[in-house]
């Protein structure tokens, strides 16, 4: 009896150990394992700057942002910001922004930057959506005379061409003040 009990617990331990090992092999081949990105927004950082000192500068005054032909608002009456993200437009080589810069007192005007890029599709993977990103070639902007707001853009600089999934300034844009 003592032999008997043997056999049947070392078949017991032998199908236990081929079940576990089937597990672990189906459930290795069974799945794939995605790397999506979790944040796959593609946004372009703009930093804000005092024309004068070159230092970052914190928004006082009110930015809103859209693009030029559209009702949509990209960024809308934003205060005390040093820094923003906008999207560019995946189907064009070009955007055209309209920066309206309000204070305190109902002074308002508007400045337009327009943003030349390249469009490259990337994919992550086929079970991954798929993202746009630019490559910034050009910037160039208008200003509005300080007499109107006293607040207009100076210059505009690219600071790191590539758009993509980083959170990084890709231009900075000095702005340039009477009052300060």
């Amino acid at each position: 009896m003592t032999i008997r009990l043997k056999r049947k617990s070392s078949r017991y331990l032998l199908s236990l150990w081929t079940l576990l090992l089937l597990t672990l092999v189906g459930g290795t081949t069974a799945c794939t394992e995605v790397d999506c990105p979790l944040d796959n927004v593609v946004e372009m950082g703009i930093g804000l700057y005092e024309a004068e000192t070159q230092q970052a500068l914190t928004l006082a005054d009110t930015l809103t942002v859209r693009p030029a032909g559209k009702d949509t608002i990209l960024l809308n009456r934003a205060q005390n910001i040093s820094v923003c993200y906008l999207p560019l437009r995946q189907g064009f080589e070009r955007d055209t922004l309209l920066l309206r810069f309000s204070n305190a007192a109902g002074q308002a005007a508007t400045d337009t930057l327009f943003v030349g890029h390249t469009n490259a599709p990337h994919f992550e993977s086929i079970d991954c959506p798929a993202s746009v990103f630019h490559k910034i070639t050009s910037v160039a902007h208008t200003q509005h005379p300080l007499s109107q707001m006293p607040l207009t853009i100076d210059s505009v600089a690219i600071a790191n061409p590539t758009v993509n999934y980083d959170n990084i300034q890709h231009l900075k844009i000095y702005l340039r003040s009477t009052a300060r």
